[in-house]
C-alpha cells in the first residue's frame, strides 16, 4: 500500500501544478453610483430612508395598486393567471428545480438492490461420466445491494451546490422577470386604451363643434351674409374631424383586442372591455435608493445567479483534476438448492482512487473554457448592473416635469376653451370674422389634444419607473418558495 502512495504522490502534485494554472473568475466591479440624477419624491434623505423599509418593497411588490384603477387591478390579475409567459416561466422553474435536487444528490451514496433468480434441470444425455455429480434438478436465488459513494473530499459538493443553485436562481429570476414584463405590458396597453378612448371623445367634440359651425353658417348663407367659400371650409374641416374618428375608433378597437388577447381573453367580443374617457392619474412613487436595484431587479438577481453557476462550474472543472475516491461496499445473500439447501452471506468494502492521467490536457482546456464563461457572466452582470442604473434614472428624468407641465396643459386647455366660445359667440352675433373662429378651435383642438397626450406619457413614465425600480413581482415569495426545495 505504501508503494502505491508514493507512486500515486507525483501524479497529485501534477494535478495541483494543474490547477493554479486556471485563473480565478475576477470579482465585478462596483458600477451603481451613490443616487439618482432626481429623486423618486420629494421627501428629505431622511424621511426617505425611514420609510423605505416599511413602504417600499411592499408597494412596488405590487405598484400597479397605487394607481387606484379598479379595471387594472382586475386586468393584471387575469394576465398573471392566464398568460401563456408566466405559466412558461413557472414551467422552467420547476424544471430548474428538479435539476438542482438531481444534482445535490451525486455525492450521495448510489446504487440499489438486484435480486437474480435460476433454476435449472440438468440430465446426462450420453457418455460416462463420474458420480452424478451435478446433475439432476438445481435452484439457486441471490439477493446483492450494491453502493457507490464518491467521497467529497476536496469540495466537489459544494461547488456543485453552487453551481445547481445558480441555475435555479436563474430559472426563478428569469419567471419573475416575465411577470413583472407582463405586468407592465398590461398597464401599458390599458392606458394606450384609455390615451384613445379619450383622443375619441376629442375628435368627437370636434365633430360636434364643427357641426354647431355648420349649422350657423347654413343660416347665415340663407340670408346671403357668409361666402360659399367659408361654407365649404367648414364642410371640409368637418368631414376631417369625421375621418379621424374612424381612424381613432379602429385603433382603440385595436387596442382592445390585443388587450384581451394579453389577459388571456382574446375569444370574448370588444364589449367584454368596457372604457371611459377618464385617464387615470399617475401616483406618486415609493421611495427607493439605487442599492435597492441589486435586491430588487430581476434581471440583475438573475444575472448575479448565473454568475455564481458559472463560478461553481469553474470551480468543478478545476476539481477534475484531482484524484476522485469511491467506495463500493456490497451486501448480498445466497440461496442454493441440489438436493440439500445451502444459505450463504457476504459483505465487501472496496475503494478505488481514480486519477485524471491522459485526459489531463483535455481536462485543462475544459477548465480555460469555463474560466472564461466566468469571466463572461462577471461582464454580464456589470452590463446589467450598468444597464439597471440608466434605465432607472432615465425613467426619473422623464418623469419629473410630468405633474408641472400636466398643471401649464391643464391652464392652457381651459383658457383655449374659453378663447373658443368667445369667438363663436362673437361670430353668431355678427362681431368677429369665420377666420378668428376657426383659428380659436384650432387652438383649442391642440390644447385639448395635447393635454390628452401628456396625460397618457406621464402614465407611461411611471410605469417605466415602477418597472426599472424592479416593481411587479412578489420579493417575499423568493424565500418560501426557496425553502419549499431545500
Amino acid at each position: 500500500m505504501k508503494h502505491v502512495l508514493w507512486a500515486a504522490a507525483p501524479l497529485c502534485l501534477a494535478a495541483l501544478s494543474g490547477c493554479s494554472s486556471v485563473p480565478d473568475a475576477r470579482a465585478p466591479a462596483p458600477v451603481v453610483a451613490a443616487q439618482f440624477s432626481v429623486a423618486p419624491s420629494a421627501a428629505s434623505p431622511q424621511a426617505a430612508q425611514a420609510a423605505q423599509a416599511a413602504q417600499a418593497a411592499p408597494q412596488l411588490d405590487t405598484w400597479w395598486t397605487l394607481f387606484e384603477q379598479p379595471l387594472l387591478n382586475r386586468l393584471v390579475d387575469q394576465a398573471l393567471a392566464a398568460s401563456t409567459e408566466v405559466r412558461m416561466g413557472l414551467a422552467r422553474v420547476r424544471e430548474a428545480r428538479a435539476l438542482r435536487e438531481a444534482a445535490l444528490t451525486q455525492y450521495q451514496p448510489q446504487g440499489g438492490l438486484r435480486a437474480s433468480g435460476d433454476h435449472r434441470n440438468v440430465q446426462r444425455l450420453g457418455g460416462a461420466a463420474a458420480g452424478g455429480a451435478g446433475l439432476g434438478r438445481q435452484s439457486s436465488a441471490g439477493l446483492d445491494l450494491q453502493v457507490s459513494w464518491e467521497l467529497d473530499v476536496l469540495g466537489r459538493g459544494d461547488a456543485l451546490a453552487r453551481q445547481a443553485d445558480g441555475d435555479y436562481g436563474a430559472a426563478l429570476y428569469g419567471a419573475y422577470g416575465e411577470r413583472a414584463t407582463l405586468v407592465a405590458e398590461v398597464a401599458r396597453s390599458l392606458f394606450e386604451a384609455q390615451r384613445l378612448t379619450a383622443a375619441l371623445a376629442d375628435a368627437q367634440a370636434t365633430i360636434t363643434i364643427q357641426t354647431r359651425l355648420q349649422q350657423v353658417l347654413a343660416r347665415k348663407l340663407e340670408r346671403g351674409l357668409v361666402a360659399l367659400a367659408d361654407v365649404a371650409r367648414v364642410d371640409a374641416s368637418l368631414l376631417a374631424a369625421q375621418a379621424n374618428a374612424l381612424v381613432l375608433q379602429s385603433q382603440l378597437d385595436a387596442a382592445r383586442r390585443a388587450l384581451l388577447v394579453l389577459v388571456g381573453q382574446g375569444d370574448q367580443p370588444l364589449s367584454a372591455l368596457v372604457l371611459d374617457d377618464s385617464q387615470t392619474k399617475a401616483p406618486a412613487l415609493p421611495q427607493a435608493l439605487p442599492a435597492d436595484l441589486l435586491a430588487r431587479r430581476p434581471d440583475v438577481l438573475q444575472a448575479q445567479a448565473q454568475m455564481d453557476a458559472a463560478a461553481g462550474g469553474l470551480e468543478l472543472s478545476r476539481l477534475a483534476l484531482l484524484p476522485s475516491i469511491t467506495l463500493t461496499p456490497g451486501l448480498g445473500l445466497n440461496w442454493q438448492k441440489q438436493g440439500a439447501s445451502l444459505s450463504t452471506g457476504l459483505w465487501s468494502l472496496a475503494g478505488n482512487l481514480a486519477m485524471p492521467v491522459l485526459d489531463r490536457p483535455r481536462l485543462l482546456a475544459n477548465a480555460r473554457a469555463q474560466g472564461a464563461r466566468a469571466e463572461q457572466a462577471v461582464i454580464a452582470y456589470e452590463q446589467v448592473v450598468q444597464r439597471a442604473f440608466s434605465e432607472t434614472d432615465q425613467a426619473l428624468l422623464r418623469m419629473a416635469p410630468d405633474r408641472q407641465r400636466l398643471q401649464v396643459l391643464a391652464q392652457a386647455e381651459a383658457r383655449a376653451q374659453n378663447s373658443y366660445e368667445a369667438a363663436r359667440k362673437g361670430y353668431e352675433a355678427g362681431f368677429f370674422d369665420l377666420v378668428v373662429v376657426l383659428d380659436a378651435e384650432q387652438v383649442y383642438r391642440d390644447s385639448r389634444g395635447g393635454l390628452t397626450q401628456a396625460r397618457a406619457e406621464a402614465l407611461a413614465h411611471a410605469v417605466q419607473v415602477f418597472q426599472a425600480l424592479g416593481g411587479g413581482w412578489p420579493r417575499d415569495a423568493l424565500g418560501a418558495d426557496t425553502q419549499k426545495t431545500n
